[in-house]
Formats: structure tokens, C-alpha cells, sequence
């Protein structure tokens, strides 16, 4: 879920002079129970092979391709309209913008 955040709901937002202006978590947005899918849990391909199922640089280097993973989903759904994300968080005013709409 934390990956997920980060490609669809956090922002550290600045003013001008660089000042953080999203300062506590309650002007920081962040998924919530509520917000998170339901996940199937499987047998991966290198637990099977006894590789690296332990290794902390294993989990993080999973944990950031999520958002990469996230922002590829949405740009293959928006192919069809010749629109593209490249920033995150993929706000619905960012996919907006990619459309025209906005």
C-alpha cells in the first residue's frame, strides 16, 4: 500500500520560497483502509527458487517499482486518447490534464 501512495496520493507540496506547506499528516494525504484494493497473495517466481525472498534490498527495490507499475497501468489506458503521465502522484487532475480536459 505504501507504494501505491506514493504513485496516487502523496505530494510534498512548497511555496515559492521552498517552504514545506503540507506540514502535518492532516494536510498530507495518504491512502486509507478504505482506499486499498483487495490483494490475491500468491507463490512468486524466486520464493520457489529459494532466491532472495529474505533480503531487505529485495523488498525495497519491490516496494519502488510500484509506482512505476501504477503510472504504466494508466498510460496503457490512455494510449488510445495519445495522452501520457510522467509525474506523480497521479492525481485525477493530472490525468485530467494529460486529456485536455483541464
Amino acid at each position: 500500500m505504501q507504494g501505491l501512495g506514493g504513485a496516487l496520493y502523496e505530494h510534498c507540496l512548497y511555496d515559492a520560497a521552498g517552504q514545506l506547506t503540507n506540514g502535518t499528516m492532516a494536510d498530507y494525504l495518504v491512502p486509507m483502509a478504505a482506499e486499498m484494493p483487495d490483494i490475491d497473495v500468491g507463490p512468486r517466481a524466486d520464493a520457489q527458487l529459494g532466491v532472495g525472498a529474505r533480503r531487505q534490498g529485495r523488498r525495497q527495490i519491490r516496494h519502488r517499482r510500484r509506482p512505476a507499475v501504477v503510472m504504466n497501468a494508466i498510460n496503457d489506458a490512455l494510449l488510445p486518447f495519445s495522452a501520457r503521465v510522467t509525474t506523480q502522484p497521479m492525481t485525477p487532475e493530472v490525468i485530467l490534464t494529460a486529456l485536455g480536459k483541464i
